[in-house]
Order: C-alpha cells, then structure tokens, then sequence
C-alpha cells in the first residue's frame, strides 16, 4: 500500500532552491552573528542592549559549532535572549534541512520559514531566516521596539536604531521622495506638507498628487521605519485654495491618514467637503465653484449668458446673502442650490401659481419664463415705438428690438425669412449681417448693388444696434434718409 504524506495546514513543500537559499542565508549570519543586529552609537542604551543580544548570539553559535557534552549542556551557560534562542533553533536547519516551511501572512504580504524550537516566537524566526530583506528583517526587533521604545532604520544594506529619540536618516528621506516622484523642494502652495523633525526636512505633496492618488503618501515615509510611535518625528499639516477662508481641519480625518487608514485623494476630498461646509455656515459671503474661488463679479459674469439670465442672477442675489458652493458653473446648480432661500420667493412674487410647477430641478426653466417676458419689456420698454415705418425701416427696427434682448439667432432667422422684392429691404438685410458678422453663408442672396448700399449702411445700423434710447430715433431718422425715406419719423 502506498504511503499517502500529511502536510500541516499553513505549510508547504519547500523546493530545492528554496532550501538551498535559506541555507547559504543561514550559513552567513553563523559566520557573522552581528549581521542580524542594527548598528549603534557606542556609549548609548541602544549600544548596551544589543551588546548583550550580541554576546548571546555568539553563544549560541559557539554551543552549535561546538555541541557541549550531557552535563555541560544542562549546567553550562545557555543564550537567555530570545533573538539568540530563535538564531540557535534556525542554525539547526543548516544540517537537517527544510523540507516542509511555514506560512505567514501579513497585511505585507506572505513570508516563508521554518519552525524551529519550543515557544520561539515566529516573528523572531522570521526575522532571522530572511535577514537579507528589509521588510522581514525587521519582525526579529519588534519586541525590542516595544519594551524600549526604540527607533529602528531599515537601510538598503543595514539597519540603524538610534535609541529613543529619532534620527531619521537622510538617505531614507530621498527615497521616499523619489518613490512618490515628488521634489524635496518643491515651492507648491496647496497640498500636504509633511515635516521631518530630527532631520529638518520638509516636502510638500501637491495638490494635483493628493486629488488623484488612492495611495497614503506618507506611509512611504515611515514605510522603512520601525518605532513605537511612528508619528512622533513627523508633523502634518495640509493646505487648500479654501485655508485661507477656514483655518480649521477635521482632526479625525488627519489622524487616520497618520495611521494609513486613508489615501491621499480620501483627505484630500474629505478636507474640501469639511471646509465647504465651513464656508457655507460663515457670515461672509463666497462664491465657491468646484475647487475654485470668484468674486461676486466674476461669478456673475460667467455664469450669465443672456440679459435674461443676469435680470435672474442679480434678483436671486440681491436676496441670497449667504455663500455659493456650487459643483460647476452652471445657472440651473445655482438656482437649485438658492431655491428655497430665494428663488422660491421671486417666483411667488411675480405668479404664485407658478411656484406648484417645480418638481425639484426646474427651477430654473420656472425663472427663465417669468423673466424672460418682464426683461424683454424692461429693456426696449424706453425705446420709442413709431406709428407707421415703410418694410425697410420696419425690418431694421424689428431686429434691433430683438438684439437688444441678446436674441440674436431669432434675428438672424427673422432675417431668413423675409419674402422681399424690395432692394430697399435687403440692402438693410445685408447690412445688418455685415454688423453681426455673419454674411458668409448667405452671401449667394443679395446682389452686388444691394451689397453696395449696404455695406454704405453698416457703420450707421451698427450705431443704431448699440444705442441707447435717447439716440435710437435720430439715428433711425438719418438711416430712413440715407435709403429716402425722408429723416422725419412719427413717435406713438
């Protein structure tokens, strides 16, 4: 019958060359025990601690090149550090081998070793199976860490501890930089400044990095760093286009991203959201849109696209005292957001029945209606109206109207549709395209002659179409002239 091998669960079968690798690294720190050790200053607490680790280590490896007899080896002198205990059980493997190792997972990642001893902690043997690896070579020091609190440096070829009081190396501040690709004397004035006290060293992660980034930057900085507190060495403080407005920070927020609980972008945003907020409960007014600040000016300006819209714009604002924080420049966002407060009561004021059409986002569909007819009247209400103008004149004063209400694409498709024998007439036609710089499709309709006059025509219909109403009948009396119609106009 065949023999069927169990295998331990959180085990595995160790290939040759696995073997053979953990062998060679074990065969290095027997000639050389200090290898698994961090360098110190001499003279410190560090110093004697691990001058006594040390001095257990070189036990351990002495009883195992030279195996002590049956009594010594139960009166004689035993390693008592656990670290030397751990190093005695794994130089047994260089002559027993490692057919079976063990698994450990970490929130690192997995590691293999072999168990060795009674009560060695796997940590240890860890840490001293893979000496050569920066992330697992350090498993071997936690405890150390922990009762002494130390600070540990784990460097591209060695490990330093400078005591109880941090001394971060410089080497490790470059790495970090180059591993986040961010300049150590980058000038940005918005993102997260991270600030090394023992060293003295200040980055800043930008802005543009912080909104993007799903990692936490700053665990690359204490990625290589083994300490009881880690944060101790390092301040934190983090800037936004909003910092100036509000100086406070959501405390919670930074303290979890200290601990690597969050990315960048997580801060990033929470930070915006919190200050957001902020800014809308202060009693000063902002105008906030996306991640970028306006003056009430400039806000207007940009968000209105018609005479129409401003009328809606400057009536919502003259009511609306406290801050915009809107999430695009768009008039409808504006309007939602300023609803209840305002745009609510402009409604009511001009039709109440109006205000049991809104559905929760037409708000501004409900505004542009009732405006759209009061601004028409409002701005051609002072110019003169005329009993009676020949079709020229009447076409010219029609479209004139309508671009004074920034309605150019009805004038243009007035223009369109006009049905007219009268050269009068299209001569004032092509004029008026001349003025709104929009002849060259249309060109192929009007003669050469109609053309002529009306290009004649162009600087006085374009006086016309920016004149304020005090001018508005002279000018149409000198235009009526020019195509002879006589300068006298009768006014209603």
């Amino acid at each position: 019958m065949k023999k069927t091998r169990t295998r331990l669960r959180g085990t595995k079968t160790a290939a040759k060359a696995e073997q053979k690798k953990l062998v060679s690294r074990l065969k290095e720190i027997l000639n050389n025990p200090a290898l698994l050790l961090p360098k110190t200053r001499s003279g410190t607490k560090e110093a004697e601690v691990y001058s006594r680790v040390l001095k257990d280590l070189e036990l351990a490896k002495e009883r195992y090149e030279n195996p002590p007899s049956f009594l010594s080896s139960i009166f004689g002198a035993k390693p008592k550090d656990p670290l030397a205990k751990a190093y005695a059980a794994s130089l047994t493997i260089i002559d027993s081998g490692a057919p079976v190792m063990a698994i450990a997972r970490f929130p690192h990642g997995e590691v293999n070793y072999v168990l060795r001893g009674s009560g060695i902690s796997k940590e240890k043997l860890i840490g001293i199976q893979n000496h050569e690896n920066r992330l697992w070579s350090r498993f071997a020091h936690l405890d150390y860490v922990k009762k002494h609190k130390f600070f540990i440096y784990v460097l591209q070829k060695r490990m330093v501890c400078t005591g109880t009081k941090p001394k971060y190396p410089k080497e490790l501040w470059n790495e970090a930089c180059n591993d986040i690709k961010v300049k150590p004397d980058n000038d940005s004035l918005f993102g997260l400044e991270i600030s090394c006290k023992s060293l003295g060293e200040t980055v800043i992660i930008p802005a543009k990095r912080m909104s993007k980034s799903k990692e936490n930057s700053f665990s690359h900085f204490l990625k290589h760093q083994v300490a009881f507190e880690p944060n101790l060495d390092f301040t934190l403080d983090i800037k936004t286009i909003f910092s100036e407005i509000v100086s406070g920070k959501p405390e919670d927020v930074l303290l979890n991203y200290g601990k690597g609980l969050i990315s960048d972008n997580e801060l990033w945003t929470s930070l915006l959201n919190y200050q957001k907020e902020e800014i809308i409960g202060s009693e000063q007014q902002h105008f906030i849109v996306s991640n970028m600040i306006f003056t009430k000016e400039e806000f207007m300006d940009q968000i209105s696209s018609s005479k129409i819209d401003e009328a809606i714009v400057e009536d919502i604002l003259s009511d609306y005292n406290n801050s915009i924080v809107i999430d695009n420049m768009s008039l409808s966002n504006f309007t939602e957001f300023t609803w209840d407060v305002s745009g609510k009561n402009r409604v009511n004021r001009i039709d109440p029945n109006e205000v049991h059409n809104y559905t929760g986002d037409n708000s501004l569909e409900l505004l542009r209606k009732l405006y759209n007819q009061i601004v028409k009247e409002s701005l051609t209400s002072d110019y003169p109206q005329f009993k009676s103008l020949s079709e020229p004149l009447k076409l010219l004063d029609n479209v004139v109207r309508l671009l004074k209400v920034d309605e150019k694409a009805r004038a243009l498709k007035l223009l369109e549709n006009i049905v007219s024998n009268n050269n009068m007439t299209k001569s004032i036609s092509w004029s008026i395209l001349v003025c709104l710089k929009a002849t060259s499709s249309r060109a192929w309709k009007y003669s050469k002659e109609e053309k002529a006059l009306g290009n004649s025509l162009s600087d006085l219909i374009g006086k016309l179409i920016k004149s304020k109403p005090e001018d508005y009948t002279e000018l149409l009396g000198i235009i009526s002239e020019k195509i002879g119609f006589g300068k006298t106009l009768e006014v209603i």
